[in-house]
């Protein structure tokens, strides 16, 4: 494995990473009800996910993606249910609002598990990724030689995107929360994060 072909592969994971969809909007979403750290944490479930695929792919364990069977509604299910928690929580929220001094996330370590939970099942209750691994890595890797330390740089580029991807997102979005904090329309934007909560959990149980 040669040094392009590593750097081609992250501008991909880049470019796939930045690509809208309900894994950046859950983050964001999370981000502006319960704070940054939560943001990074949700994300961090995502990237776990993602990692699990990485490795199916690579260790050629293409079965595994379809003999999953009743674990993955188990999955879905509980990954939903964490979100329209979530979304009851901020419509909550909503119908009586806070003031700002406070407003706050729930820092606990029972609310970052629930948040990371949430942010594994994204990935992990949807077994397309293993096909687009599996079409996506050849473009840069005879996956039939691939060996730990090449898996290992791989992760490595997942984690520093996932870290750049996470940073801009959840950034802008506890920018933007403290702006709506200042201006005192924290009561919609709870409004529209539960919305998004319950629509996200929706993709996790349809798909």
């Amino acid at each position: 494995m040669t040094l392009p072909m590593l750097a081609a592969f992250a501008g991909a994971i880049f470019i796939l990473f930045f690509t809208p969809g309900p894994g950046n909007v859950a983050m964001v979403a999370r981000t502006l009800d319960a704070g940054p750290v939560h943001g990074f944490i949700y994300g961090a479930g995502i990237i776990t996910g993602d990692i699990f695929w990485l490795t199916v792919a690579v260790t050629g364990l293409t079965a595994l993606a379809g003999s999953l069977g009743p674990s993955v509604w188990i999955i879905k299910v509980l990954g939903a249910a964490i979100l329209i928690w979530f979304a009851y929580k901020a419509f909550r929220s909503f119908a009586n609002p806070e003031t700002p001094e406070r407003i706050r996330g729930t820092s606990t370590r029972l609310g970052y598990a629930a948040t990371w939970l949430a942010g594994v099942a994204m990935p992990l209750t949807n077994p397309k990724p293993i096909v687009f691994y599996l079409s996506f890595l050849p473009a840069f890797f005879d996956l039939s030689r691939v060996g730990l330390s090449d898996w290992l740089a791989m992760v490595a580029i997942m984690l520093a995107m996932y870290g750049i991807t996470a940073t801009v997102h959840v950034g802008l979005a506890h920018r933007a929360r403290g702006w709506l904090k200042a201006k005192g329309v924290k009561r919609w934007a709870d409004a529209i994060t539960g919305v998004v909560m319950l629509v996200v959990a929706m993709v996790l149980l349809i798909r």
